[in-house]
């Protein structure tokens, strides 16, 4: 007698009956999916795919890869709640933390308006206003419900689609769950015997991407529609849970991750995530936010680029107080926004598309301080043909510019370079790095610059974190190659984020990362060492098996403003008391390598530059192109001969 093709087993019967589950569906082929129901048979979340490759992440308990990114509203700030740990995503990495007690996994959010439509644009790969969103994170957990009924719902389809996607499109192994918060429409929904449409359309992008749903808006319309709480009692303002709301969503989040964490067997690797075409045909997965600063972006001269802003996230702003400064910039999409500082003594601007009459857009007159706007001024445009966008101040006031959003493309500025063209075309962008090293800095290692000098091939192997990434990123190796015609430099970063001479120093890993690539020199430096004397360890280990590397070591660039080398930044070494950069130059001098105190002259030329530190940095602690050539100058200037 053949099974019947979707009848439960006995073990998943015993899983669900052992979790409290009332009963478990699974579904044929490519659509199984674990369902939970509650006592009417309506199901309250759906597993499909899971999150297996951050399961695998979890398990390898890999540095730098243990964020969680909650994406949403005033709901994950806990907003109302006299008990924040109630918070529904603080109850989630708890329970996940349940089943990877080793990971130590870390709950973050970034909370900014304009629900699904305004993440299109803020988790856009190289997104350069804000930083990277989501860089370090290998899970993404989406909840624009709140924020979303504002929009219609052809709109909503669309923008939503567009977020998913760009999670995707910005690493393909990250995993993504999408939550549904309970609001008063939703509400009404729910007690007509109806779906709401949001949650619908929603539900659809989620069956057609195989990504895991967690509906705490059913789950708390069914308490509160079976009379077990009010909806005052759940919610005073309709919208933020009160802690007697939150427990409520608490139930649900514990349920729901323990069925999405034994769902499926932890796999060896991450799968990369292949994206189909769009499943609604007026998405538009091209959000971007354009950089005031980027070269396409034509402005007069009376603006001020790299200001300090009164608030974040941004990191610097273009501003002006002059009537008539103007933005031109020339793209192809669908949609042109603009992302600003508005306050009271902000300035209006007129804006127009391709030659049509200027429409007006007014400062707030009401504004009880400094925040962030985004605002879509033009859509429905043809993506498929070039538009001309002007903007300009039409009133007295401060104009305080964060970057442009552009659904479709802009010039690539770069096309057509070589990678020593594109260093040089950022560095053409900010003052020049004047440095004068000091003499003698040769002395330790002299086959190094032996072959600089006379030619060969020199293997460089850069130890430490991703601030060495930044190091990398500079191509600092085409600098020495232009200045050293002879040599080959071979670069060979050997990073693992977060990570310093404390982990290389232990179980062999000198071997993995530096004596099996064959460095002639060794460049060891970032912000992640604990202590100058791991860094000897490290020496130690690499001149015991191959005597003749060469070692320079750097002292720290960039980190975050509360890390020792910028709270008490100096710009000579502090002698007189232990100190990271002492305590290096020490180690250097007695283990015989040479060292650059990057830190001095690297902060001492933000500080002169005229720019916020922001204007050089990607995100809170790393730098972006323009600090990363900061970075590259100096390592110039000290390598080269006068």
């Amino acid at each position: 007698m053949k099974k019947e093709k979707n009848k439960i087993s006995r073990r998943q019967f015993l899983r669900a009956s052992a979790m409290g589950l009332a009963g478990l569906t699974l579904l044929p082929g490519k659509a199984m999916t674990n369902r939970l129901f509650n006592a009417q048979g309506v199901t309250f979340f759906q597993v499909r795919g899971g999150i297996p490759n951050s399961q695998n992440f979890m398990k390898a308990n890999v540095a730098g890869n243990q964020y969680v990114f909650f994406l949403g509203n005033s709901v994950l700030a806990g907003t109302g709640l006299k008990d924040p740990t109630l918070r529904y995503s603080t109850q989630m990495i708890k329970n996940i933390n349940k089943y990877f007690p080793e990971s130590k996994i870390v709950e973050r959010q970034h909370i900014q308006p304009g629900g699904s439509w305004f993440g299109q644009y803020s988790f856009s790969h190289g997104q350069p206003v804000f930083g990277e969103v989501i860089f370090s994170g290998h899970l993404a957990i989406l909840d624009f419900a709140a924020d979303d009924r504002n929009i219609n719902i052809e709109q909503a389809k669309c923008t939503l689609e567009a977020a998913i996607r760009q999670v995707t499109l910005f690493r393909n192994t990250h995993s993504r769950i999408l939550v549904y918060t309970l609001t008063p429409e939703m509400l009404q929904s729910y007690k007509a015997g109806k779906t709401p449409e949001y949650i619908r359309i929603s539900e659809q992008l989620a069956d057609y991407y195989g990504i895991p749903s967690l509906n705490l808006a059913k789950y708390a319309a069914d308490k509160i529609i079976a009379g077990e709480i009010t909806f005052e009692a759940f919610s005073a303002d309709g919208i933020n849970p009160t802690d007697a709301g939150a427990k409520i969503y608490a139930e649900a989040v514990a349920k729901f991750t323990d069925s999405l964490m034994t769902a499926y067997p932890v796999p060896d690797v991450p799968k990369e995530v292949v994206l189909p075409k769009c499943l609604f045909p007026g998405t538009n997965e091209n959000g971007r936010i354009v950089a005031y600063e980027n070269p396409e972006v034509k402005k007069s001269k009376e603006w001020k680029p790299g200001q300090k802003s009164p608030i974040v996230p941004f990191r610097h702003l273009l501003t002006t107080d002059q009537v008539g400064a103007t933005l031109r910039l020339k793209f192809k999409g669908s949609e042109i926004g603009l992302i600003d500082v508005v306050d009271r003594d902000g300035a209006d601007f007129e804006y127009a598309i391709d030659g049509a009459p200027f429409k007006k857009l007014s400062a707030p007159k009401d504004a009880s301080g400094p925040a962030m706007r985004a605002i879509a001024l033009v859509k429905g445009l043809d993506r498929n043909i070039e538009h001309e966008f002007v903007l300009k101040v039409a009133s007295s006031g401060i104009a305080r510019i964060g970057g442009i959003l552009v659904n479709g493309t802009v010039e690539d500025r770069f096309a057509g370079l070589t990678p020593l063209e594109q260093i040089d075309a950022i560095y053409a962008t900010i003052p020049p790095v004047v440095y004068t090293p000091l003499a003698g800095r040769f002395a330790n290692i002299p086959v190094t610059m032996n072959k600089l000098r006379n030619g060969g091939t020199l293997n460089m192997v850069l130890l430490g974190d991703s601030i060495m990434g930044n190091t990398s990123s500079s191509r600092f190796e085409l600098l020495l190659m232009r200045d050293y015609p002879k040599c080959n430099v071979v670069k060979i970063p050997a990073l693992r984020s977060g990570t310093g001479c404390k982990y290389y120093k232990e179980e062999n890993r000198v071997q993995e990362y530096v004596l099996r690539h064959n460095p002639d020199l060794l460049v060891i430096g970032g912000i992640s060492n604990d202590s100058a004397e791991s860094v000897r360890e490290v020496i130690k280990q690499v001149r015991a098996k191959k005597p003749d590397t060469e070692i320079l070591l750097l002292t720290p660039v960039f980190g975050a403003y509360k890390d020792e080398q910028i709270k008490k930044f100096t710009p000579e070494i502090d002698t007189t008391t232990s100190n990271y950069r002492y305590d290096m130059q020490k180690v250097a001098a007695e283990e015989k390598c040479a060292f650059f105190d990057m830190n001095g002259p690297l902060w001492e030329y933000v500080r002169h530059s005229g720019m916020t530190p922001g204007w050089f940095m990607a995100d809170n602690t790393h730098a972006n192109s323009r600090g990363s050539q900061i970075i590259g100058r100096l390592l110039e200037a000290w390598f080269k001969e006068k």
